[in-house]
């Protein structure tokens, strides 16, 4: 046998030595400091990708409302994490993906609030809906009064 055999007692009784749990320990933070910032990355993405979501919808219904001549409007439900989209003949939810919750809204009326445009693309009022993410980022997604103009910021509007 080319092998040296090995006592099973003595096997059973041997720890692992304290180069081996440093090791161990090396590889782990290496691989904690690979996937942490990608974490990071998909919490910012899906933030993105939930204010880009609304602001197209609410570009959505303001066309829809400016083309069929229908008031059409987005109802928002800040405590289940979602939305609804009101276009005539068509209701549309839409959740929130994991890790981005509603941090608030300002100045929509209605409980829920919601905004409405009517035939001429007016929203009933301007607004700010504010999305959070897990990691404490913002975005803020604005409707101006009048105009009813959509746009995504990083920072708050400047009335506020």
């Amino acid at each position: 046998m080319f092998f040296k055999q090995v006592n099973e007692n003595s096997r059973q009784n041997r720890g692992f030595t304290v180069i081996e749990l440093l090791t161990v320990l090396a590889i782990m933070a290496i691989m904690a400091a690979v996937v942490l910032p990608r974490v990071t990355v998909l919490s910012r993405w899906k933030l993105e990708s939930a204010a880009k979501g609304l602001a197209s919808d609410l570009r959505l219904v303001r066309q829809e409302a400016i083309t069929t001549g229908q008031v059409s409007r987005v109802v928002f439900y800040v405590f289940t994490n979602r939305y609804q989209v009101r276009l005539p003949g068509e209701d549309r939810w839409v959740n929130l993906p994991e890790g981005v919750s509603y941090e608030g809204s300002t100045t929509f009326s209605g409980n829920p609030p919601n905004v409405h445009f009517n035939k001429q693309g007016h929203p009933s009022g301007g607004g700010t809906v504010i999305f959070k993410s897990d990691q404490g980022e913002k975005r803020y997604i604005i409707v101006t009064p009048v105009t009813g103009r959509v746009r995504i910021s990083k920072v708050p509007p400047e009335h506020w």
